[in-house]
């Protein structure tokens, strides 16, 4: 067999195949052998063969003996993360033997339920996730949950799979998650702005097709996108500015560099300027004694030791503001900023399936009950 067809049965399995199945398809041992000498095929363990570089995390987990999963596994995946994890993550079953060690890369053990999910060389997404959201930092939690929802890799009955298999006092993170996010920034920039006290809503219309990213209490309208002002863009971002001013709203436009490096700059800016709005909007703008009281979470820092109440047995916890293993804790939050996300979203819609299924019996008009408008527009016309 040729040393070009072996490749391309590879490749079609996912870029791993066993000696067992490269013999079913009809390459022998010598055939094995040339395509490992000749480095177009390299084997990562015994008797498994790979074309991947040998860089790829997704062969150091199979060097070890198992798959990709938490953080390793999303950001091979495109999940919204800062940088690449420091260490590959590899899921095993509980009685796994024979495991070899590699630099960067750490073993956890999964029930065996996991180990029927995914792919060869890679969990499945939820799988995944519910091991990243417990792992990661809050706001790279709730990034990664946005991208997983924006980007339609779990579903809403997925998602909520997600949710129960987290632990009671971790599961208000769905509070945080909002699948109208469009990138890492605008997540990120959202979760540290309502954990600073604003109201933030995503992706508000306005006008022809366009969305600003971010409304911060009404009356700011924030572009997380700082490629956008690119010279081949200028005028129809211009464009976009001055229909955010026709709302009565200032527009705000942060880049990376200071979202990642000069964030207290930019909350102190954004909170002087809700401020000094003259509208302000129905609720009147955040009092400076909202948005300055934070922790190290509106920044991404782990918080320090601290009390906490186990929502599970309702007895006070002697460990510290995070659980053992995790590096968030649920940041407080005021009722009205979960307005948009996507638990507020799935009990609107079960609140509306009741209305109609009535309507459907019925000869009642619509105007006994208007649910059915979309949260964005409603969001901003309620203002």
């Amino acid at each position: 067999m040729h040393v070009s067809t072996l490749t391309d049965i590879v490749s079609d399995a996912g870029g791993f195949a066993t000696r067992q199945q490269l013999r079913r398809a009809g390459a022998t041992d010598r055939d094995l052998t040339r395509a490992v000498r000749s480095g177009d095929l390299h084997r990562p363990r015994l008797g498994w063969y790979s074309n991947l570089p040998l860089d790829d995390d997704r062969v150091t987990a199979v060097r070890v003996g198992g798959r990709l999963t938490g953080a390793s596994a999303l950001f091979h995946l495109g999940g919204w993360m800062w940088d690449r994890p420091d260490t590959v993550c590899v899921s095993v079953p509980p009685h796994a033997a024979r495991l070899r060690r590699c630099r960067r890369s750490r073993v956890v053990w999964d029930p065996v339920a996991v180990r029927e999910r995914g792919g060869v060389a890679v969990v499945s997404i939820a799988d995944a996730l519910v091991r990243a959201v417990l792992e990661e930092d809050f706001e790279i939690a709730v990034a990664l949950c946005d991208w997983a929802l924006h980007q339609g890799r779990v579903s809403d009955a997925e998602f909520s799979g997600v949710l129960d298999r987290l632990p009671a006092d971790a599961r208000g993170i769905a509070d945080w998650v909002d699948a109208d996010s469009e990138s890492i920034l605008e997540s990120v920039v959202r979760t540290r702005l309502r954990r600073a006290g604003f109201h933030v809503t995503s992706q508000v219309p306005v006008g022809f097709g366009r969305h600003t990213d971010l409304v911060v209490n009404g009356v700011l309208g924030v572009e997380t996108d700082g490629r956008k002002w690119h010279t081949d863009r200028f005028d129809a971002d211009v464009s976009k500015d001055m229909a955010t001013f026709i709302r009565r709203r200032i527009p705000v436009h942060l880049s990376y560099e200071l979202i990642a490096e000069h964030w207290d700059t930019v909350l102190a800016a954004i909170e002087a300027a809700v401020l000094m709005h003259r509208d302000g909007t129905a609720a009147g703008p955040v009092p400076p004694t909202h948005t300055r009281v934070r922790d190290g979470l509106s920044t991404g820092r782990t918080p320090g030791p601290g009390r906490g109440r186990d929502e599970a047995t309702g007895r006070r916890s002697t460990h510290g503001r995070s659980r053992p293993g995790r590096r968030w804790r649920l940041p407080r939050r005021r009722p009205d900023e979960a307005h948009h996300s996507w638990a507020r979203r799935r009990e609107l819609a079960e609140r509306r399936r009741p209305l109609v299924r009535a309507a459907r019996g019925s000869a009642l008009s619509p105007a006994s009950g208007h649910t059915g408008h979309d949260h964005r527009t409603g969001a901003k016309d309620s203002r």
